[in-house]
């Protein structure tokens, strides 16, 4: 469990004039995996009642590509049971849980928390290495009930085969307020937030994520943030922009099929030849090109890896050599300056930290400054600085 975040300002323990509100604690302890884990989505679910033996073929080989790019889990739809569909497609799906588990993976299930066969097949599918059940976007037309999520959390402790499985859901920006009430009431390992889709009023975004860590934190929940697509940001510039915005943030994140090659969500559950065809062609042309949109999403999977990102503290950067302006968004999670322009002007960025990913290219200014263009984001890192000794403290 986190401790509640003070409201206190407080100064960045480095050098320089980068001046910071701290709102949200690491964990303490080992946290579950849950709590930082990036989670890869079909977006809309690819596995059914009525899945042939060729799309178990096909998620076996989306599990290595998503494993390569660097995420921690993958959402799926729910397998068919048996006596839905012809026993080498059960088994094709068992041994698809299994090689998850091998390559580090875990799989979680899509299911509608209404239906009564997704039920038997949330029992099933968990005692044969599922990892969790995903119940889909709240709405206000189809509310699930709080009884509803206890009788879910009796199925994941009866017929889980792992430990610490998961029950998620995601919230739009209609039912972005409904947090308090949804953690307060039920206990969700993942309640997504949409708060994260558009970035372009930084101070609404600090006050609504604020806020949103908060609650979370006064409980021991996790944050969850949603990437947003190119549709949902406004640009192909600003969806990769916000995308290391999302990256950085410490909680789990969802990154929903296509985004990581600049595409828009798939909306429709039926079969396009030719988004497939589009998806294998970008990634083609992506691959291996520095600056890419596939390219700079896995160099921030890797870099929110290494550094811990997932279950860093957060805080506010208030000062960058000076009050930060209304329209750049800046943070340091752990010890990861992300900054993002949201503005139609550069703006100067702390002198002497190094760069480690943006998501275009910098530019010059006067003195070799580096400036940060409208609809970039950049991560700098601020290298802990050994502590001096107090020269009035006893030796």
């Amino acid at each position: 469990m986190t401790d509640p975040a003070p409201s206190a300002p407080t100064t960045a323990a480095t050098p320089g004039t980068v001046t910071t509100r701290l709102v949200h604690r690491a964990p303490a302890g080992s946290p579950e995996w849950w709590r930082s884990s990036v989670v890869y989505v079909n977006e809309p679910p690819l596995l059914s009642g009525t899945t042939t033996l060729a799309e178990v073929a096909a998620r076996g080989e989306q599990l290595r590509a998503v494993s390569r790019l660097g995420v921690q889990a993958v959402r799926i739809g729910c397998p068919p049971l048996p006596g839905e569909a012809p026993a080498e497609i059960i088994d094709a799906v068992v041994d698809l849980l299994a090689r998850a588990r091998r390559t580090g993976l875990r799989v979680v299930l899509r299911i509608d928390p209404l239906d009564p066969r997704e039920e038997a097949c949330a029992r099933y599918w968990l005692g044969r290495g599922a990892d969790g059940l995903d119940l889909g976007p709240v709405t206000d037309s189809e509310p699930v009930s709080h009884a509803r999520y206890r009788e879910l959390h009796a199925v994941l402790a009866e017929h889980a085969r792992y430990e610490d499985p998961i029950l998620s859901t995601r919230l739009s920006p209609a039912t972005q307020s409904r947090v308090a009430e949804m953690l307060h009431e039920d206990w969700l390992h993942h309640l997504v937030d949409a708060d994260l889709l558009d970035v372009g009023d930084p101070p609404q975004v600090i006050e609504s994520v604020t806020e949103s860590l908060r609650i979370r934190d006064a409980l021991g929940s996790a944050g969850a943030w949603l990437v947003p697509d190119v549709l949902e940001a406004g640009s192909p510039e600003l969806a990769l922009a916000t995308a290391l915005v999302v990256l950085a943030m410490p909680g789990a994140v969802y990154l929903r099929q296509g985004i990581e090659l600049g595409m828009p969500v798939k909306t429709t559950q039926h079969p396009e030849p030719e988004r497939l065809a589009l998806a294998v062609r970008l990634k083609e042309e992506q691959r291996g090109q520095t600056g890419s949109c596939f390219e700079t999403v896995r160099a921030a999977l890797r870099l929110r890896a290494d550094h811990r990102l997932g279950v860093a503290p957060l805080a506010w950067v208030d000062e960058l050599d000076g009050p930060v302006p209304d329209t750049v968004l800046a943070f340091l999670s752990g010890e990861m300056l992300v900054v993002v322009n949201v503005g139609d002007d550069a703006v100067p960025l702390p002198a002497e930290r190094e760069v480690l990913l943006s998501s275009g290219p910098l530019s010059t200014g006067t003195g070799g400054r580096l400036l940060l263009p409208p609809r970039t984001a950049v991560w700098q890192w601020l290298e802990p600085q050994p502590r001096e000794r107090d020269p009035r403290a006893r030796r």
